[in-house]
């Protein structure tokens, strides 16, 4: 972004104090990535913001938004622009430097794989547009407006991941991205604490659509929970993927290994699609790719080598190998029962002579059915599991019902991750594969580095 104050000023409905011919070239929160020539923008929390104004300065800083109500005295020799609300300011800042940039706007929302199923939009539409998409998981009310306001002016298409944890919080952002395309992968169980049932988590995911035009397109999967809440007249374009033949694409064939899966669809005959990760979940993930692809005019030619040269964020579905051979898949950014019940199906139907054992840590922000949906995973062990490790205080309830799947030997419960670490190391020898999946404050992370080579 490269714009004067007073453009900036103007676009925010902002009034400038100081010199408003500054030009910006950035926007920063955070004095610690602070680059020079940044806005700076003081949120107003359980700390203020304004108070690192001269952090920021020292920094490199020659402009800032100043919240108008703010108690810290003001700054002297910078260029203030005065807002009412500083992250209102923000989002009004991104909408506008949006609407001037004019690219295509892919949005994709849902309970899992919106990381993975933006990594694999963004490789496919970048064989055909200059595309720039949300990194790391800059995906909520502050980082999509980031992600936007980092986008470079020759951008083309915007893949924007967008993440909620409470109803109306994608209605924001939806409506700041204004979405040509709206993706939803799934309906799950995350967020039930907040959000009570799954389809409390629909309606949430919905509210994606509620940023498009009457030409825009809602790509869904095949849920009835999501067909109930579409029936009747549409005011946007509708397109849906799944297994069976009454979604506009469906997989006719589908192919896993160790560490990819192939497909084909209805809509491309004896084609075959080559994804280079591991579980047949990630084929629906790649049809939502597909619809959107073949709806901006890639071909299937292109479509193909973005879904073969696809690069992935970290701690997702990953192969790490570890000490003495050991081989170990990585899913531990986060886990719903959804999704881990995706990754077990996956794990179990691996052929391999190795010992198969399964690291489970608690999945979290489910509320009250946090007990039930812990204890009804042991529903998807198969005797394909050799053994069980399982943290934390909800798993508990998935280790009595695992018990009663496997035998209690192969069962093993722990409070203290440094204790099941060293549990799990004494149980190895190098010949395993291991499963490794949990939610991201678990810590599943650490035990995967310390078995890493």
């Amino acid at each position: 972004m490269k714009e004067t104050v007073q453009t900036v000023a103007r676009w925010v409905d902002g009034i400038v104090e100081g010199d408003n011919s500054i030009e910006i070239t950035g926007i920063s929160f955070d004095t610690r990535k602070i680059n020079k020539g940044n806005l700076f923008i003081p949120f107003v929390g359980e700390r203020d913001g304004h108070a690192y104004i001269e952090d920021a300065r020292e920094k490199g800083t020659y402009a800032s938004f100043w919240q108008a109500d703010s108690t810290v005295e003001k700054p002297t020799g910078l260029a203030l622009i005065i807002v009412e609300d500083t992250l209102v300011a923000l989002q009004k800042l991104a909408k506008s430097y949006l609407e001037k940039i004019n690219p295509k706007v892919v949005g994709i929302t849902g309970s899992n794989g919106k990381t993975t199923t933006k990594d694999m939009m963004a490789s496919v539409l970048e064989t055909t547009f200059k595309v720039h998409k949300t990194q790391g998981n800059y995906n909520n009310h502050i980082g999509v407006p980031y992600t936007i306001l980092s986008m470079p002016l020759d951008t083309e298409v915007a893949v924007l991941e967008m993440g909620m944890n409470h109803a109306g919080e994608i209605a924001i952002l939806t409506a700041i991205a204004q979405p040509d395309i709206a993706v939803i992968t799934n309906i799950g169980e995350a967020h039930l604490e907040y959000l009570k049932s799954r389809g409390g988590i629909a309606d949430a995911k919905l509210e994606i659509a509620e940023g498009l035009s009457a030409d825009g397109l809602l790509i869904y999967p095949d849920d009835p929970l999501l067909k109930e809440r579409l029936v009747g007249e549409a005011v946007f374009q509708r397109e849906s993927f799944g297994e069976s033949e009454n979604n506009t694409v469906y997989p006719t064939s589908i192919e896993t290994s160790m560490d990819s899966t192939d497909f084909t669809t209805s809509l491309t005959d004896k084609i075959k699609f080559h994804v280079p990760i591991v579980g047949e979940h990630n084929v629906y993930n790649a049809l939502a790719v597909f619809l959107t692809a073949r709806r901006l005019g890639v071909s299937v030619a292109n479509i193909q080598k973005g879904l073969y040269e696809i690069g992935r964020t970290s701690d997702r579905l990953e192969w790490i190998e570890g000490r003495n051979g050991i081989q170990m898949l990585s899913d531990v950014y986060n886990s719903s029962p959804t999704a881990l019940k995706a990754v077990l199906k996956t794990f179990e139907h691996i052929k391999t002579n190795r010992r198969k054992i399964i690291v489970l840590a608690d999945m979290l922000e489910l509320g009250a059915q946090s007990p039930m949906l812990h204890a009804g995973i042991a529903d998807s062990l198969t005797e394909e599991i050799d053994e069980v490790f399982a943290y934390g205080p909800y798993m508990s309830y998935f280790t009595e019902a695992a018990k009663s799947v496997l035998s209690a030997e192969k069962v093993h419960y722990f409070t203290d991750l440094n204790k099941l670490t060293e549990a799990l190391e004494a149980s190895v020898s190098g010949d395993e594969m291991i499963l490794f999946k949990g939610s991201n404050s678990m810590r599943l992370n650490n035990v995967v580095a310390h078995l890493a080579k």
